[in-house]
């Protein structure tokens, strides 16, 4: 027993030197905080005749566990709306969505392809219009729980990424997004 104790201490110590000599040997290390400010198009799962995608905004704050993972808290707003072939009725939604968030890195160069994936909560408020009724005529708001996957890379301080959000109801999105990463990069 204390013979296999002295060999896993051996082999920790001698991996966690190794890890350390190449951290320095490639100049990887990065800065441990950065923010992701992105733009985007959304697409709703659903889709009929006059549906029209719509826009999104995201914030995303992140922390740099190691150099290829950064953990995040992901809140996002994207507006869809549905509208008829004569013009007449329609609808928008708008989802609010606030998530725990984890990226996996595949690269510790200039060009750092990741996958990712978060799960949360998602507040979907929608406006129906209807001008036969004259006006607006009912403004619910729900809220689910939900999950996301993402893919894509960061070039510099350049972000362009692919989500899915996965939304009980039918009520998921595709977000494709453009951004900046504000702070991070290598120390």
């Amino acid at each position: 027993m204390k013979k296999q104790l002295l060999i896993l201490t051996v082999l920790f110590f001698l991996a966690s030197v190794s890890l350390h000599a190449q951290d320095a040997n490639t100049g990887a290390i990065f800065k441990k905080f950065k923010v992701d400010v992105s733009l985007g198009y959304a697409s709703p799962q659903v889709s009929g005749p006059g549906t029209k995608a719509g826009a999104l905004f995201a914030i995303e704050p992140k922390y740099a566990v190691m150099n290829d993972l950064s953990v995040g808290i992901r809140m996002e707003a994207a507006v869809m709306a549905n509208v008829s072939q004569n013009g007449s009725s329609g609808n928008a939604k708008a989802n609010f969505s606030y998530l725990a968030t984890g990226d996996y890195y595949f690269s510790d160069k200039r060009f750092r392809p990741f996958l990712g994936a978060g799960a949360g909560i998602y507040t979907f408020a929608s406006v129906n219009l209807d001008s036969s009724i004259s006006g607006i005529n009912s403004i619910p708001v729900s809220s689910k729980f939900g999950f996301m996957a993402r893919g894509g890379f960061e070039y510099g301080h350049l972000r362009l990424g692919v989500e899915y959000n996965f939304v009980g109801d039918k009520m998921g999105y595709l977000g494709l997004k453009i951004g900046v990463v504000i702070g991070g990069g290598r120390k």
